[in-house]
């Protein structure tokens, strides 16, 4: 019998969470070290996600048992894989689940800046005041929006652009020139597009390249009153250099779905035009479904002597 330690209030109360041969043992969110190691101890496979805990070496030098490291994202950044590598653990993660519904969230948090739609909202709401005054909005059709990163995501961000009338720059260190032509964007240099853009939206993953890959320099670089949108990893942007080009009055918004230090930091954003969001992109009906299946299909594999979806 194959011990799981499951780390997710998403699944807490589902009953389909089984696999023959697997005994699971179902956690809430786990932030500590010692919170993850109490969880894991014991268990041959250890099933988690991003936002979670960190897997570090001095936990999996906690965990001789663990056999193997199922992460339910995408991103792995949470993972120390070369030590997971040095002791012979595998590392396996749900590389797809979808693109779009992180591409909705991108443009649900863009219209919501660009239309003032939380402002006038929260107005009605705490004021009981049903008034447009200084809620003008700006249009998306006929404007450029900048997309960083033309992966899956990016090319479905593309494709909603399109659908609003909207031109689109884009970068990525690997262009794809059948994705360009096929979706009619242009690719440019990053200091053009942000420069060019009425709005930027990031869509890359973070690694030492990307990382702060927003900065001062870089959001100043950005077209005057131009809105940033982040759904991809909160590090990716400088947070305070974000707020303190948001308070100089250089840019127009941002909708952020992540930040730095997310669950354990509050930003203050109090008065400026910005949408947060707790990481809500991924969190849709078919892709908690997804994930899942994915997730055991790993675990099965694994099962069976096999890996599948390996990182490390």
């Amino acid at each position: 019998m194959i011990k799981v330690a499951f780390v997710d209030f998403v699944f807490e109360n589902r009953e389909d969470i089984q696999l023959e041969g697997c005994e699971f043992s179902i956690h809430p969110p786990l932030r500590t070290e010692g919170e993850l190691v109490a969880a894991a101890s014991g268990a041959d496979v250890l099933c988690m996600r991003d936002q979670f805990g960190r897997v570090t070496r001095e936990v999996l030098e906690r965990l001789p048992e663990l056999k193997l490291i199922v992460t339910r994202s995408v991103g792995y950044d949470h993972i120390d894989l070369a030590e997971a590598d040095r002791r012979g653990i595998p590392v396996c993660n749900v590389p797809d689940y979808g693109a779009h519904m992180i591409a909705e969230q991108a443009f649900g948090l863009l219209l919501a800046v660009a239309r003032n739609i939380v402002r006038g909202h929260n107005r009605y709401e705490q004021k009981h005041l049903f008034s447009d005054r200084g809620l003008q909005g700006v249009e998306l059709y006929g404007k450029t929006l900048g997309v960083i990163g033309t992966g899956r995501i990016g090319l479905h961000s593309i494709r909603l652009a399109k659908g609003f009338g909207m031109q689109v720059d884009a970068y990525d260190i690997f262009e794809d020139e059948a994705a360009m032509e096929e979706l009619g964007f242009c690719y440019q240099s990053l200091e053009d597009v942000l420069a060019g853009s009425h709005a930027v939206s990031l869509h890359v993953s973070l690694n030492e390249a990307t990382h702060h890959l927003m900065n001062a320099e870089r959001l100043a670089q950005m077209r005057q009153g131009a809105i940033l949108v982040n759904t991809s990893r909160g590090a990716v942007v400088d947070t305070e250099a974000l707020i303190a080009t948001l308070r100089s009055g250089h840019l127009g918004g941002a909708g952020l779905d992540v930040l730095e230090d997310e669950r354990d930091r509050y930003h203050d954003f109090s008065g400026l035009n910005v949408v947060v969001t707790p990481h809500l992109g991924w969190y849709t009906d078919g892709a908690v479904d997804r994930i899942l299946t994915i997730a055991l299909e790993n675990i099965a594999a694994f099962q069976r002597g096999e890996l599948i979806n390996q990182l490390a």
